[in-house]
């Protein structure tokens, strides 16, 4: 009877747990029931778990002293692994059981007593902790919860009277102090709980802590000023005490004191450099302040504590990104891909560096891996299509197109179709490649596929125009510049880009330069107008002025290959062959095609013989 009996209890006692004893693979019972519909089941289980325990502590008693402390003793224990998988209603209703069965055992009623106070049963708690309190003869554990409670509660003064009680028991009891000076500030008296810790602070010497306390009190209180003294009185006192100087340097970022709250930081890193708190602090601060490079160092000794922290590892890594020490950067990320294959971040990140590096082909790679569901991925995309035209034009440039340019072509053509948000700015890329392999129809095309796009703007739409004008499509160059300035008349570049292809075209040379001198106007230090006005200049016959005016243009813009040439060209025509010269060789320098740089080299060799083609002064 008795075996069974127990048997029975403890099967009942491990039924308790209920809901968090169900197996991982088992189905959930309660899956397609409402919460109301859980909460009604789970009382109705609590209500029988209850009863039954209430029938086995009178069959127990009827059984004997022994019987009583078996059941005793293992209601405990189910009721401590309650407690452990934060089961607090099961753990109580075990208690509560547990205390009727063994009613003046001072241990189970203070587990019962924090129990009641876990599930915000603070009344309950209470009356148990004061006849604790009472019967203890001074229980120094049992007086502070008590105290504790009443705090809770807001009843100050008798948690006031139990704090001042320990205190004259044992006037170094730490916690005894703080929270009677925290009810004291409370109960609206401020300068007694000052009081209070400094008191304290002369009966425990050599400790920092009560400062650092009045400290955080001056916080609430809103005095910044006074906070520090006692946070710096804390340090002090305890130079390894770490809270004290992470509030220090916390008082001084709040005041925008950045500098000096990291000086706080490295100072007890010097006494203390394996802090993980105030390492964390210091290079959240420095990486907030943009000091990436002073970080390094305490980030890689953060990180060596804490090397399962994955976002302290991304952090590391765009400092080793920023510092430029790309192969550390590569290492730490490509370590934290191990952990998380299709990181969206990461793989950008990875994209990002090689292509700093050059590495087109890691970069494509990286970037092409980025997931469609990621909100890099249309960067990711546009990226990529950089990078490939890139290798494309290289490709191309060395004379064996293939491959590289059908790739690049056709992931521009993909990119379009799936990401209009950005179908203009591929077309762009691609009619850039175009323009850079001299397919200036091609270039054209690419550009009057998007035109009509909501997102193509003035700029694209100078770009368009300048194709036009290469191809000497001045019929459409015109209109398109024109409505440029129609709805911008302040657009400088509008009035000069009209006014410079008049010149090109040969035409209105009048209304030219009342454009071009409108440009002049607007924006006066743009070295590409002043070459445009230089260039009417020279097309007019007024040498010196055309040399002027491009004297200022390429100080202003040095490394244009048009200006140079203009300028060669005047000094050609000013006979002054050694400064044509010298403009020529800076053009070549600049010249992107093989072709145009001999073309160039053909006329510094006429250079040679003091004379310059007529068609090149003609241009």
């Amino acid at each position: 009877m008795l075996r069974s009996l127990l048997i029975a209890s403890i099967m009942l006692l491990a039924s308790c747990a209920q809901v968090k004893t169900v197996k991982k693979d088992s189905p959930d019972p309660n899956k397609h029931l409402s919460p109301k519909e859980i909460e009604k089941l789970n009382k109705q289980s609590l209500k029988r778990v209850s009863k039954q325990l209430k029938e086995l502590a009178i069959a127990a008693k009827a059984s004997g002293e022994d019987k009583i402390n078996f059941l005793a003793s293992d209601m405990y224990l189910k009721a401590s692994a309650a407690q452990m998988e934060g089961d607090y209603v099961t753990s109580n209703l075990i208690l509560k059981h547990l205390v009727d069965l063994v009613p003046n055992d001072p241990f189970i009623l203070k587990k019962r007593a924090v129990g009641l106070i876990r599930v915000g049963k603070l009344e309950e708690s209470q009356a148990i902790l004061e006849g604790l309190y009472k019967r203890e003869n001074f229980n120094e554990n049992i007086a502070l919860v008590l105290a504790g409670v009443y705090s809770s509660l807001g009843k100050h003064t008798p948690a006031q009277k139990v704090y001042g009680k320990i205190l004259k028991k044992n006037p170094k009891n730490e916690d005894a102090c703080i929270f009677l000076s925290k009810s004291h500030v409370s109960d609206g008296k401020f300068d007694k709980g000052v009081a209070t810790l400094k008191k304290c602070e002369k009966n425990v010497p050599g400790r920092g802590l009560f400062s650092y306390y009045i400290g955080k009190m001056y916080v609430d209180k809103g005095d910044i000023k006074k906070a520090k003294a006692y946070f710096k009185k804390a340090s002090k006192i305890e130079p390894d005490f770490s809270q004290a100087t992470m509030a220090l340097g916390l008082t001084h970022e709040e005041q925008g004191l950045n500098e000096k709250a990291i000086a706080i930081y490295k100072k007890y890193l010097k006494q203390k450099p394996n802090d993980v708190m105030i390492l964390s602090r210091l290079v959240q601060l420095m990486f907030a302040t943009k000091k990436f490079n002073e970080a390094i160092p305490f980030a890689e000794r953060l990180s060596d504590h804490d090397p399962e922290n994955l976002n302290l590892k991304v952090k590391l890594g765009i400092l080793y990104t920023d510092s430029k020490d790309y192969h550390k950067a590569i290492v730490t990320f490509k370590e934290l891909l191990v952990a998380a294959p299709e990181n969206d971040k990461i793989l950008y990140y990875l994209g990002a560096i090689y292509q700093e590096m050059k590495d087109f082909e890691n970069s494509i790679d990286y970037f092409s891996r980025v997931p469609s569901s990621s909100g890099l991925y249309q960067d990711s995309s546009f990226q990529a299509a950089q990078m490939l035209s890139a290798l494309a034009l290289e490709e191309t440039l060395s004379g064996e197109r293939g491959k590289v340019s059908e790739r690049f072509i056709a992931h521009v053509e993909s990119k379009t179709k799936e990401l209009p948000e950005i179908r203009v700015e591929l077309q762009v890329i691609l009619a850039n490649f175009y323009e850079n392999i001299q397919e200036n129809e091609l270039a054209i095309k690419a550009m009057e596929s998007v035109s009509n796009n909501e997102t193509f703007s003035h700029n694209h739409t100078y770009y368009l125009a300048s194709l036009y004008e290469k191809e000497q499509m001045y019929e459409k160059v015109f209109p398109l510049i024109e409505g440029i300035i129609k709805e911008n008349p302040k657009d400088a570049y509008a009035y000069n880009f009209l006014g410079y292809s008049l010149l090109e075209k040969g035409e209105r040379i009048d209304e030219a330069y009342v454009l071009i001198k409108k440009a002049v106007e607007l924006n006066p230090n743009d070295g590409y107008i002043r070459d445009s006005l230089g260039w009417y200049f020279y097309k007019t016959g007024d040498v010196e002025k055309a040399l002027t005016e491009l004297q200022r243009a390429v100080k202003l813009v040095p490394d244009d290959i048009s200006i140079q040439k203009h300028l060669a060209i005047v000094y050609g025509k000013l006979k002054d062959f050694k400064s044509a010269k010298r403009y020529i060789e800076n053009a070549i320098g600049l010249a992107k095609f093989q072709s145009e740089k001999k073309e160039l080299e053909e006329v510094l060799k006429s250079l040679d013989s003091n004379r310059l083609p007529a068609s090149f002064l003609e241009e």
